[in-house]
């Protein structure tokens, strides 16, 4: 998947080149550690990503956890690289850091405690980002899909019935620009009014 790796190196090349998306104030892995960069502030520290140590087992375990399938392409998402931040060219899709651990803790967290776990997981929903500060994104495996690339929804933080149509898939939503986070937004406050 080609694709993937120039889209990730692509966002990360532009955040290295905006020093401050690549700082913390949390603590860093020592194999993240960038000692090339310094920070104004001595609190914060510096951080880099690097290749993953993520398999197909700690993958295929996290599946079995679920019971569901992911996506191929999140799949090899998660195996490529660790990173704090990741900022695509849709700023509104936040997604969590992903830092060198084989049980996959962010996504863990967006699965099992950003909401009960049978709210979303349990009907289907994959929640493995957030949409601004609206709601999450989720991979909807209701439907079958060739190779789990299942489409994207927006699900509203208030009412987890409130369910939108995203992206058609992973690579979609990655290769998605500022346009679309705002278009949607713009949709999203005219649909509630």
């Amino acid at each position: 998947m080609e694709w993937l790796k120039i889209i990730v190196d692509n966002a990360l090349a532009n955040m290295a080149k905006e020093k401050i998306l690549m700082t913390t104030p949390w603590d860093v892995p020592a194999e993240m550690l960038d000692k090339s960069m310094t920070t104004a502030a001595e609190d914060w520290k510096c951080w880099k990503p690097i290749d993953s140590i993520v398999t197909d087992d700690d993958i295929n375990k996290f599946e079995i956890n679920i019971g569901i399938g992911l996506p191929l392409s999140y799949r090899e998402f998660l195996k490529y690289k660790h990173f704090y931040v990741l900022r695509i060219p849709d700023k509104a899709v936040n997604l969590p850091g992903h830092l060198p651990d084989k049980n996959l803790p962010a996504l863990r967290d967006f699965v099992f405690n950003h909401n009960e776990p049978e709210l979303l997981i349990g009907r289907r929903y994959i929640n493995f980002a957030d949409f601004h500060d609206y709601g999450h994104l989720c991979f909807d495996a209701n439907a079958p899909a060739r190779d789990n690339e299942y489409k994207v929804v927006y699900i509203n933080y208030e009412n987890l019935d409130d369910i939108h149509f995203y992206a058609n898939n992973f690579r979609e939503l990655l290769e998605g620009d500022r346009e679309k986070g705002n278009d949607f937004i713009d949709r999203l406050n005219e649909y509630y009014r």
